[in-house]
């Protein structure tokens, strides 16, 4: 049974290609209420005009004040969020091999990864009150469970993402938010870093993130990554050698 759908109110970040994309389609079919946002003006106008009824904004979702505005239009427009989902991301490649690297890299890696997502919760948890079905979504990834040496500041921003995801969770249970954290392993999205290996496409994340929020799990994973909780139980070592080639 589907527990978001029809006239239900979702936020979608990052919301213009990848997984993202995916997620606005899958809620824009199920008749939810969608809105989404991303910085570049020209993909927001193209979805929104390609998804009649979908809201997009321009946003920068590191910038507290970006984010806020788009929280007071959901509050005029529908007094409500139901189901938020804090995908905007991307890892980059960063070799400390050349350091001193830019501090202006560093931070924005951060910034992307884990700040925005807490800066989003932190904005829309007041709307998510309102409703009576509130769902957190956050967008991790596989190696936030075990990292990757091409991407030593994506990993441990994911790292620390999975750990706000879990505090939140303790934190909200009272209050009936239902919380959860989505795995993805390498996704076929423009955000991904260049590399052989098989991805998996966008579309199957999104199918995995609404069963989840149906569900009500605390976590789903997708593809490879399902495997994780059995080789971090098992075969820790063996796990973080394999990742740590990535």
């Amino acid at each position: 049974m589907s527990l978001i759908g029809q006239g239900h109110v979702a936020l979608v970040t990052g919301g213009t290609s990848g997984i993202g994309l995916a997620l606005v389609e899958a809620l824009y079919t199920r008749g939810a209420v969608v809105w989404f946002c991303a910085r570049n003006a020209e993909a927001v106008a193209a979805l929104q005009s390609r998804l009649p009824g979908t809201k997009g904004c321009v946003c920068d979702v590191t910038v507290s004040s970006a984010l806020t505005s788009i929280a007071n239009e959901i509050r005029n427009r529908d007094g409500r969020l139901d189901v938020l989902i804090a995908n905007a991301g991307a890892m980059h490649q960063l070799d400390f091999t050349k350091a001193p690297l830019a501090d202006s890299s560093i931070r924005s890696e951060i910034d992307l990864n884990l700040t925005s997502a807490v800066l989003t919760v932190n904005t829309f948890l007041p709307l998510l009150t309102k409703s009576s079905v509130p769902h957190v979504v956050v967008i991790g990834s596989g190696y936030g469970w075990s990292p990757a040496s091409s991407a030593p500041l994506y990993s441990a921003a994911k790292a620390g993402l999975r750990a706000f995801v879990r505090s939140l969770r303790a934190q909200l249970r009272a209050s009936g938010v239902h919380v959860m954290e989505v795995v993805p392993p390498v996704v076929d999205t423009p955000g991904a870093v260049q590399g052989s290996g098989p991805r998996l496409a966008p579309s199957e994340i999104a199918r995995v993130t609404l069963r989840g929020i149906d569900r009500r799990l605390p976590v789903v994973f997708a593809g490879r990554t399902r495997l994780l909780p059995f080789m971090l139980r098992v075969a820790p070592a063996v796990l973080e050698r394999m990742t740590l080639r990535g």
